[in-house]
């Protein structure tokens, strides 16, 4: 292995880079070569913080780590399976999550010590719904709505937990700030 030095600077701009909890210095710069090699030398725009990990798939969705996935935000769900259940959004993939969950574990004590979702139990009240959360009918729950990000990992612990495949294919709105403006992405898990 070779040691390289570089600057406070640097390293500092690599941070920014970072995703919390996960990434390391290597993993930083591994992403950084892999959206550097991926593009034309003509056509190529600012390293932004996420990049593929994987192939691109003939579709032309990119494809990612599930532990590792892009930024999320100004991402919109094409479409979701949690086992065998569809979603069209993150916090609906969150719900029907849930509702595998309640179907495998038997109780709502058992998803509660498996989930990082808040919710609680019925229909939530006006004052629950203004801090966000819905009402899931089919398992008499409501869960607190959360960022893409959040949705992801919630719906990823549970997959994990119950064995379960959950696949997301999503597409990034035509904004500037978006990672991959109009660009489509995909995340998958399953077990082995």
């Amino acid at each position: 292995m070779t040691t390289l030095e570089i600057p406070e600077s640097l390293f500092k701009r690599l941070q920014r880079l970072a995703i919390p909890l996960v990434d390391t210095h290597i993993t930083v710069l591994e992403r950084i070569l892999n959206d550097y090699e991926s593009k034309s030398l003509n056509d190529r725009p600012p390293i932004r913080a996420a990049v593929p990990c994987g192939p691109v798939a003939d579709s032309g969705i990119l494809e990612f780590s599930p532990d590792a996935p892009p930024d999320l935000r100004y991402a919109d769900v094409r479409i979701a399976r949690f086992a065998d259940r569809k979603a069209f959004g993150w916090n609906k993939l969150v719900h029907e999550a849930h509702i595998e969950a309640m179907s495998r574990l038997g109780s709502v004590e058992a998803v509660r010590s498996v989930t990082r979702s808040n919710f609680i139990i019925g229909r939530a009240g006006s004052d629950d719904t203004k801090k966000g959360f819905r009402h899931v009918p089919a398992i008499s729950i409501s869960i607190q709505n959360v960022d893409a990000a959040h949705a992801w990992s919630n719906t990823l612990r549970l997959a994990r937990h119950l064995h379960v495949e959950v696949t997301v294919e999503f597409e990034w709105k035509q904004k500037s700030d978006a990672v991959h403006p109009g660009g489509r992405g995909r995340l998958a898990w399953k077990p082995k």
